[in-house]
C-alpha cells in the first residue's frame, strides 16, 4: 500500500477523532510514518503529527459543546466505549490533567480522553499542552520504532548522530518552544487571540530564517558542531588528498540538504577528471555563486544579487563536506540551471584530481526542511539527466572528451524519492583535439 502524506494524515487523524477512531488503529500509519523517515522522507512524519493534533482538538471540541449529553449518546451508540469512559471519568477525576498526557499510552482510555476532557470542561490551554506531550510521547514511540524497522531492527540510532540532530536544530526547536509559550499566551486573552497567535508563528518563522541565513546561526549556538564539523572535514579532506579512486562506482553518489540523517537525497550526475572544474564551467558560460556556508551573506546583499539575476544557492552536503564552488546560468529563483561541485580524490587512471558535480534545474518553489530548519527553497526538476545531458552535450560542442558511464541503479520517481533518472553518470575531461592543443 502506498502510504502518501495524505493518507498518513488521514489515518492519524481519524485515529484521534471521537468515534472513527473506535474503528481506525492509528499504529499502521504511525510505523509506515517512522518506516518513511528513516528513508528521508519527513513529510510523512509532519502529516501524522498534526493529524494527531487536529483529531484531538476536534474531539475536545466536540466533548466541550456535548457536554454530559454527549456522554451519554456515546455510550448509547457505542456501547464498547461505555467501560472506556468508566475508566477515563475515574482517571481524570484521581489524577486530573497528568492522565491526559498519558492517555495515548494507556490504549482504550485514548479513544476518549480528549473527548472527556472536553465534556468536563478542562480549560483548553491546560489540555493542548498535555495533549502535545502526550502525542510526543505516544506517536513518537511508533515512529522510533517505524524507523528502526527502516534501518534493521538490531541498529538503534548513534548518540553522535542524536546530537548532531539536536545542534543542527536548535534553532527550529527553539522556535517552537517560544512559538508555543506566545500561543498560550495569547489564547488566555480575551481579544484579538487568534490574530495574535497566527501573527507570532509567522513572525517566529520569518525571525528563523533570517537569523539563520543573514545573522549566521553558526555563530550564535553551533559552536559545538562546528568544532566537530571542522574536525570531521579535516580528516575528511586529508583522506580526499590520498586517496585515489580505482573505479568510479566506489564514491558516493548522494549529497543532502544537511548534517544529520534525515534529509532527502540528491543526486551526484557529474565526474569531471581534471585540475578543477572551473574552466570547464567558464567557458560553457556559467557563472559563479556566492553560497552561504562560504560568503557573508547581508539581506540587502541577497536582493542585490537576486536583482542581478544570480541569487545565492542552498548548500548540500557530500560526504559531510559543503559543495567547494557552484555554478549556475543566468536565472532568478524560479528558474535557473545550477551545479555544485566537490573535490573527490585523485584518479587512479590518469593521476589527475578527481571532482564530483551535481547538476540540476529548479523550475519552482517548495516549503523544505532545509539545515536544521522549515523555510522556502528551490524544488528541483525530478528529470535531472535533462540537465546533465545538456551539460554533456555543450561540453562536447566546446571540445572536452565526455561520456555518460551506468554506475548507478536506474531510479524511479517515489513519494519517497523526488526525482527518477537512468542511473548514468557523466564523465568529462581534459582532450586534445587536432590542432594539439589541450583545455587545462
Amino acid at each position: 500500500m502506498d502510504f502518501s502524506w495524505w493518507w498518513l494524515f488521514g489515518g492519524s487523524f481519524f485515529d484521534a477523532l471521537i468515534g472513527p477512531n473506535l474503528v481506525v488503529p492509528g499504529e499502521p500509519f504511525f510505523l509506515a510514518a517512522g518506516y518513511q523517515l528513516n528513508q528521508g522522507f519527513i513529510a510523512g512524519t509532519i502529516a501524522v503529527l498534526i493529524g494527531a493534533v487536529l483529531g484531538d482538538q476536534l474531539s475536545f471540541l466536540i466533548g466541550h459543546k456535548m457536554g454530559a449529553k454527549g456522554q451519554r449518546k456515546l455510550r448509547r451508540r457505542f456501547p464498547k466505549t461505555r467501560r472506556a469512559i468508566a475508566k477515563a471519568k475515574v482517571a481524570l477525576t484521581r489524577y486530573g490533567f497528568i492522565i491526559v498526557i498519558a492517555a495515548r499510552l494507556l490504549g482504550p482510555i485514548a479513544w476518549v480522553m480528549p473527548f472527556m476532557a472536553g465534556s468536563y470542561r478542562m480549560p483548553w490551554w491546560k489540555f493542548s499542552l498535555c495533549s502535545l506531550i502526550g502525542i510526543a510521547l505516544g506517536v513518537g514511540q511508533f515512529l522510533l520504532a517505524g524507523a528502526l524497522m527502516g534501518h534493521g531492527l538490531s541498529m538503534l540510532p548513534s548518540v553522535t548522530n542524536l546530537l548532531l540532530f539536536l545542534q543542527e536544530h536548535w534553532l527550529l526547536i527553539l522556535t517552537c518552544v517560544l512559538g508555543l509559550i506566545a500561543t498560550v499566551i495569547f489564547y488566555r486573552r480575551q481579544q484579538g487571540k487568534w490574530r495574535n497567535i497566527v501573527s507570532t508563528w509567522i513572525i517566529s518563522l520569518l525571525l528563523m530564517n533570517y537569523v539563520h541565513f543573514f545573522i549566521n546561526a553558526n555563530s550564535i549556538g553551533f559552536a559545538l558542531i562546528n568544532a566537530s564539523y571542522a574536525q570531521t572535514t579535516a580528516s575528511v579532506d586529508a583522506d580526499l588528498q590520498v586517496t585515489e579512486i580505482d573505479h568510479y562506482a566506489q564514491l558516493n553518489f548522494e549529497v543532502y540538504p544537511g548534517l544529520a540523517p534525515v534529509y532527502q537525497a540528491q543526486p551526484i550526475n557529474l565526474i569531471y577528471v581534471g585540475n578543477n572544474p572551473d574552466s570547464l564551467m567558464q567557458q560553457l558560460g556559467w557563472k559563479k555563486n556566492k553560497t552561504f556556508s562560504s560568503d557573508n551573506i547581508s539581506l540587502g546583499r541577497y536582493f542585490d544579487l537576486i536583482q542581478m539575476k544570480q541569487p545565492p544557492i542552498s548548500d548540500l552536503y557530500w560526504n559531510q563536506q559543503p559543495q567547494w564552488s557552484a555554478y549556475q546560468l543566468s536565472g532568478d529563483l524560479l528558474k535557473r540551471s545550477h551545479v555544485r561541485w566537490w573535490y573527490g580524490g585523485v584518479d587512479k587512471r590518469s593521476q589527475q584530481p578527481l571532482w564530483v558535480g551535481a547538476v540540476s534545474y529548479d523550475n519552482s518553489l517548495k516549503i523544505a526542511h532545509y539545515k536544521g530548519i522549515i523555510t522556502i527553497l528551490h524544488a528541483i526538476d525530478p528529470d535531472v539527466d535533462e540537465e546533465r545531458d545538456r551539460l554533456v552535450k555543450y561540453s562536447l560542442k566546446a571540445g572536452w572528451h565526455a561520456t555518460k558511464e551506468s554506475l548507478l541503479i536506474p531510479q524511479a520517481f517515489s513519494k519517497n524519492q523526488h526525482y527518477f533518472s537512468d542511473g548514468k553518470v557523466a564523465i568529462i575531461q581534459n582532450y586534445c583535439g587536432v590542432a594539439n592543443t589541450c583545455v587545462q
